[in-house]
């Protein structure tokens, strides 16, 4: 396994159509991104409804602590105030966690979202990978597994489900696992947790908290409110105090602490996100694995990652489908996935059958 210290990881995004247009010298042009992983519906109308009380309110000064967010997590998640700390987005937290409890050595699962390992590392911590693999559609292994890996680390942190690979790590697994390491975190990153089938009964938010558990979440994906930067983290009370002392103030701005109350009225908006998504996670999955030179994997979420074979090169697929108007997800720079592997951002109907149709075209 790979171990990482401070200064041997590039901060490394993607997702951004702009730079493959450049890198292959293509015109700037509108094309369909399939390389976000946001609610395809987009912001609930709500919000756009309130806009004129949400912009008059830009001129106060926002709650310390954001409290329009907390209310949020209290009235959606049955989560106290003492057990929750709001943030600017799931990213903050992510930073704020390793610094705070001065981690010494984690374990990432790779591939993972980047910025477990980056907050890590500025923290001061040493990284250690512990690789899924392709042969197996990237399953998490067994609680036995990870039992010789986590005897020297203090920490784990687990996306659930991980993204890009759309897999998931079960709840029993990780309640054993803290169970087991009772002196050990597990940090547990559920921002695209809603879009699962059943996601109530899967998700660690809900339910009692366990002193060496802490989960982190967002509104971003769900909601398709990027911009906003809302999400927080749940833990056991005196973590959470810990936590607030080391956390700056003002970090939720006024706009997003007055919206965020406001999404407890998307009810109709929340089901018909689950409905679709629920459908053309499956439809879409189908058509993808029917085509040649494309293997898709078993997705969970609102995205599904797939395998390139048809040319030796993803660069052909990346360069032919913004000739043609559409983008999708790089993922050769997430470790583990440099073998040509991309990820789907689902979009509505329509648009997802006008990618399936260029890639079955290529």
């Amino acid at each position: 396994m790979d171990i990482l210290t401070k200064g041997k990881s590039q901060y490394t995004h993607g997702g951004t159509p702009q730079v493959d247009l450049a890198r292959f010298g293509m015109t700037e042009r509108t094309v369909l991104d399939f390389s976000a992983n946001l609610n395809f519906l987009g912001p609930p109308a709500i919000i756009k409804e309130k806009w004129e009380d949400i912009f008059d309110i830009i001129k106060y000064y926002p709650s310390i602590e954001g409290t329009g967010v907390t209310y949020y997590y209290r009235k959606k998640f049955g989560i106290s105030s003492r057990n929750f700390l709001a943030g600017n987005g799931s990213t903050e937290m992510i930073y704020l966690v390793p610094r705070a409890l001065r981690f010494r050595r984690v374990v990432v699962i790779t591939p993972s979202y980047h910025d477990y390992e980056r907050a890590s590392m500025i923290a001061g911590a040493k990284v250690v990978r512990r690789p899924l693999f392709p042969e197996n559609e990237f399953a998490f292994p067994g609680v036995g597994d990870f039992i010789e890996v986590l005897e020297d680390a203090d920490a784990l942190w687990l996306g659930r489900p991980n993204n890009p690979t759309g897999t998931l790590f079960a709840k029993e697994s990780v309640l054993e696992l803290a169970g087991l390491f009772p002196e050990k975190w597990f940090i547990i990153d559920e921002a695209f947790i809603q879009f699962l089938n059943g996601w109530e009964e899967k998700s660690l938010l809900i339910g009692q908290t366990r002193a060496n558990i802490l989960v982190i979440h967002s509104l971003t994906k769900f909601y398709a409110i990027a911009g906003l930067r809302i999400g927080g983290i749940m833990g056991d009370g005196e973590v959470i105090s810990r936590l607030r002392e080391e956390k700056e103030p003002w970090t939720i701005n006024g706009a997003a602490d007055r919206i965020a109350p406001l999404l407890l009225e998307c009810i109709d908006y929340e089901k018909e996100t689950q409905s679709v998504i629920k459908k053309e996670r499956k439809r879409i999955f189908r058509l993808l694995d029917a085509l040649d030179g494309i293997t898709p994997l078993p997705p969970s979420a609102n995205f599904i990652l797939c395998k390139w074979t048809r040319t030796n090169n993803m660069d052909d697929l990346m360069r032919y489908l913004l000739l043609n108007g559409a983008y999708v997800r790089d993922c050769r720079n997430f470790c583990g996935l440099e073998n040509n592997f991309f990820r789907i951002g689902l979009r509505s109907p329509d648009e997802n059958d006008q990618l399936v149709s260029l890639l079955s075209s290529f």
